[in-house]
C-alpha cells in the first residue's frame, strides 16, 4: 500500500494525457462555464465521489445483482448534454425550471445552482449560496459515471479486487488516491473554462464563449452517447507517437508495482512479465472454466486444444489498452489460425455494464472478432490464470504449457515470433506429452497461475 498509493496518485495526473479522458474534457469545460464560482471544485468532488462509488463500492454489489450502469450512464450523458443545451439557450433552462417546478423543483435548483443555469451576474437566476458547489457535485457525479471506464494503470488491478471479492479499504484507498492525482489537471480545466467564459470584453467574451462550450459540451454528449468515443480514441491513439499509451501505463509494470499488485489481488505467484527472454516454461494452462457464454464458437477446452499453440487473451470490451491490441490478435488469428494456431478471448469484465452479455455480443460484431469469445463473468477463469491485469496473454504451446506472457500493450513484434517459434515445434505424440510434461514439471517449479 506504501508503494501503490504515490504510485496511483501519479497515474491520476497522467490520465489527463490518455485518450480515454479525451471525451470527458469538453464536459469539464463546459460544466465549469457555467454556475456559481465554487462550481470547479464541487465537479471534482463529485467526479471522484462517482468514481470510486461506481468502480469500487458498487463493482461487486451491481456484478452480484447482475445490475449494469449502462442505464445510468446514459441517465448521466443526457444530463449533461441537457446543461449544454441550457448554456447555449439560457430561456430552455427557465422554461424546464417553471415547467417542472411543481414535481421536482428541488432537484432541478440542486442540479442547476441557480434558477437560469448558468449562474452570470446578468442571467437574472437566484444565486446559489454555495456559490455553485452543490450544482457542481452533481453534475461531476453525472461525469464521474462517464468517466469511470476510463481507469489507468493500478486502477484496472484494484478493481479487479473489487469485482471479484468485493469493496476493500485498501481498494478504495488507491482508488481516491488515483482520481485525487486525476483531479487536478480536470480541476484546471473547468477553472479554465470559468474565467474565459466570463471575460468582460471582446468578441469572443461572455455569453458568446458560454454558447460555445455548450454546443461542444452537447457534440461531446452525443459522441458518448452513440458510442463514436472509442472510434476518435483508437483514432487519437493512431496519431499519437507510437509507444505513447504504453509509456503512460509503463508504471504499472514496475517490479515493486507489480508485487504489490499481486499482493492486493493475493496473487503472490503470478506469472511474472517476461524480459528479455521470449520463451520459458511457466507450467500447465490452467482449464478455462466458469464459462457463462461462448460466442464465435462451440465451448472450447485447453486440453481438447492439445497440438494446437494457443493464445489465451484476457480483455474487455471497454478498455481502451484492450482496443489498442484487438487489431494485433485479429490479425494473427488470421494469419495463422490455417497453421494451427487458435485464440480464446476470455472477456472479463472490468465494469457492470460490461457484464451484460447483450453488449458483449455487439462489441464483438462492431470490432469485428472473429475468434472464439469465452464471457467470463464471475472471474472464475480470471482466478484460475491469477491474472491482474488488461489486456493480458498467455502463449500456450502444443503440449499445452504456458510459453510466453505479454501484460498490456506493445511487444508486438515479439509476441508474433513467440506465435512463429510455437508452431515451428513438433506436436507431442501422447506418449511424448505426458513424459515432456512430467520432467518439466520436475525440474521447474510449479507456479500457481
Amino acid at each position: 500500500m506504501l508503494v501503490l498509493v504515490p504510485f496511483a496518485f501519479i497515474a491520476g495526473l497522467l490520465s489527463i494525457l490518455a485518450p480515454c479522458t479525451l471525451p470527458v474534457v469538453p464536459l469539464v469545460l463546459g460544466a465549469g462555464a457555467g454556475g456559481g464560482r465554487n462550481r470547479p471544485v464541487g465537479l471534482v468532488i463529485g467526479l471522484a465521489l462517482s468514481f470510486v462509488v461506481v468502480t469500487i463500492v458498487l463493482a461487486s454489489i451491481l456484478g452480484a445483482l447482475g445490475i449494469s450502469t449502462s442505464g445510468l450512464r446514459l441517465v448521466a450523458v443526457v444530463a449533461l448534454g441537457s446543461v449544454g443545451l441550457t448554456l447555449v439557450w439560457p430561456r430552455l433552462a427557465r422554461v424546464l425550471e417553471v415547467a417542472f417546478r411543481p414535481l421536482v423543483g428541488p432537484g432541478t435548483r440542486l442540479a442547476t445552482g441557480r434558477s437560469a443555469m448558468l449562474g452570470s451576474p446578468t442571467s437574472g437566476g437566484q444565486t446559489d449560496r454555495a456559490g455553485g458547489l452543490w450544482s457542481g457535485l452533481a453534475m461531476g457525479a453525472a461525469i464521474g459515471l462517464v468517466w469511470a471506464p476510463c481507469v489507468g494503470p493500478i486502477m484496472a488491478g484494484t478493481i479487479a479486487v473489487a469485482a471479484s471479492r468485493g469493496p476493500t479499504p485498501e481498494a478504495a484507498v488507491i482508488a481516491l488516491a488515483y482520481v485525487g492525482g486525476a483531479a487536478i489537471p480536470l480541476l484546471a480545466v473547468a477553472r479554465w473554462g470559468r474565467a474565459i467564459a466570463n471575460r468582460p470584453r471582446g468578441f469572443f467574451s461572455g455569453q458568446a464563449l458560454r454558447r460555445s462550450f455548450g454546443a461542444v459540451t452537447v457534440a461531446a454528449a452525443l459522441v458518448i452517447a452513440t458510442g463514436f468515443d472509442a472510434r476518435i480514441q483508437s483514432a487519437v491513439t493512431d496519431a499519437l507517437p507510437a509507444g505513447w499509451s504504453a509509456a503512460l501505463y509503463s508504471v504499472e509494470k514496475q517490479p515493486a508495482i507489480q508485487q504489490e499488485l499481486n499482493a492486493l489481488n493475493d496473487k503472490p505467484n503470478a506469472v511474472p512479465q517476461p524480459s528479455d527472454v521470449a520463451l520459458a516454461d511457466y507450467g500447465p494452462a490452467p482449464e478455462v472454466t466458469g464459462i457463462t457464454a461462448w460466442i464465435n464458437s462451440e465451448p472450447l477446452t485447453i486440453s481438447a486444444l492439445r497440438g494446437r499453440v494457443v493464445l489465451v487473451h484476457f480483455w474487455t470490451f471497454g478498455c481502451i489498452n484492450c482496443r489498442n491490441v484487438q487489431p494485433y490478435v485479429k490479425a494473427w488469428y488470421d494469419r495463422y489460425a490455417a497453421a494451427g494456431f487458435e485464440v480464446i478471448g476470455v472477456h472479463t469484465p472490468e465494469l457492470s455494464f460490461e457484464k451484460d452479455i447483450a453488449n458483449v455480443r455487439q462489441a464483438v460484431i462492431d470490432e469485428g472478432v472473429k475468434f472464439p469469445v469465452a464471457f467470463d463473468p464471475d472471474y472464475r477463469t480470471w482466478n484460475a490464470y491469477a491474472n491482474s491485469y488488461w489486456p493480458a496473454s498467455y502463449f500456450v504451446d502444443r503440449s499445452g504449457r504456458i510459453r510466453h506472457v505479454q501484460f498490456g500493450e506493445g511487444s508486438y513484434a515479439e509476441q508474433e515470433q513467440v506465435i512463429r517459434e510455437l508452431l515451428a515445434e513438433p506436436a507431442p505424440t501422447a506418449m511424448g506429452s505426458s513424459s515432456a510434461a512430467q520432467s518439466s514439471t520436475r525440474a521447474t517449479p510449479r507456479r500457481r497461475l
